[in-house]
């Protein structure tokens, strides 16, 4: 607002805003499942996340995250204020937009997709940079939810593609499979199925052998066992319900990233069933062992889908025609 009698403005009313580093900030933590995960991809300290958002807290008088040795995760009141910052970050994105071209740049096309969780931290970094480097001027707009929540996301008309994992699909989409995911079931090394001294055999009988190996669990073993797993609404989730019928209630833990879950096996020492691609690291240096199951596995396909309803875009066509060709390929 100016005032006439001068040259000067007087600043215009309205309530408290974060700034965009603070906003990157608390949806890193919320994207990775903690402050050290979010710092590493911001490229900044882990004390830099953890002050811009305690800073926040104190100024919105509300704790977004619980902080634990298994990670960080938003509290009741953390989940609204995400879903306010989540629209914010989406409006700084079309802001930047729209001022590179109002300043004479390269007009960019844009993609609206999302990505569920686990695809979102294993698989969709290459894919994206793949595809961003054959089409510079094609700006990705990504956001993360879980798989149930991506779909709706198409569903209702907030995105034109979808990225997801499991069995289900929405009868409102089309879709195609992209790729297959292993779920194994890993454990700590201090937990008691990582033991080699005495095998067993899936019926519990005990074995001799001359090579350690770790015994195999049984169906019934898991079902009966509390497990470290995903939200509701996850394809990781609904793939393992599916496999095993039942699942012991209440469970060892249930976690809405990857990343949370991923760390949650070790701190709360119980066994989890997580894709095996999400779990290398910590196999390859023995933190975790992965247990063999009798007679079952965990395939998990993976998909894009979109809109029976609405004609893709141009962009989006041609995002979903590469995932197709590098799926074909046999690079996802």
């Amino acid at each position: 607002m100016r005032n006439n009698d001068s040259d000067e403005f007087f600043p215009v009313r309205r309530g408290y805003v974060p700034d965009a580093l603070t906003v990157d900030a608390v949806l890193a933590v919320v994207r990775y499942g903690g402050m050290n995960k979010a710092a590493q991809h911001l490229g900044v300290s882990q004390q830099v996340v953890s002050t811009r958002i305690s800073k926040l807290e104190m100024r919105l008088g509300q704790r977004i995250f619980w902080r634990g040795a298994a990670g960080s995760f938003t509290t009741e009141a953390g989940s609204r204020i995400v879903r306010v910052l989540e629209g914010l970050h989406g409006a700084l994105e079309e802001c930047a937009r729209g001022l590179e071209i109002a300043v004479g740049g390269s007009p960019t096309e844009e993609v609206k997709l999302v990505v569920s969780h686990t695809i979102s931290e294993v698989d969709y970094p290459r894919w994206a940079a793949a595809y961003q480097r054959a089409h510079p001027h094609t700006h990705l707009h990504m956001r993360q939810l879980n798989s149930r929540e991506a779909q709706t996301h198409v569903v209702q008309g907030h995105a034109e593609l979808a990225i997801v994992e499991g069995n289900w699909v929405a009868h409102e989409l089309h879709q195609r499979v992209v790729g297959h995911d292993e779920l194994v079931v890993v454990v700590p090394a201090a937990h008691r199925w990582a033991d080699t001294k005495n095998p067993r055999q899936p019926n519990g009988t005990e074995v001799s052998t001359s090579v350690p190996e770790i015994a195999a669990v049984t169906k019934e073993e898991l079902q009966s066992t509390p497990l470290v797993l995903r939200e509701h609404g996850s394809g990781t989730r609904e793939v393992v319900a599916d496999v095993l019928g039942t699942l012991a209630s209440p469970p060892a833990g249930e976690f809405g990233s990857l990343g949370a879950q991923r760390t949650a096996i070790g701190a709360l020492g119980a066994p989890g069933i997580i894709a095996r691609r999400a779990v290398a690291s910590q196999l390859k240096t023995g933190e975790y062992v992965e247990v063999p199951v009798a007679g079952i596995s965990f395939d998990r396909p993976l998909r894009v889908v979109w809109s029976s309803q609405n004609r893709l875009s141009d962009p989006a066509h041609q995002f979903l025609r590469f995932l197709v060709d590098y799926a074909d390929a046999g690079r996802a």
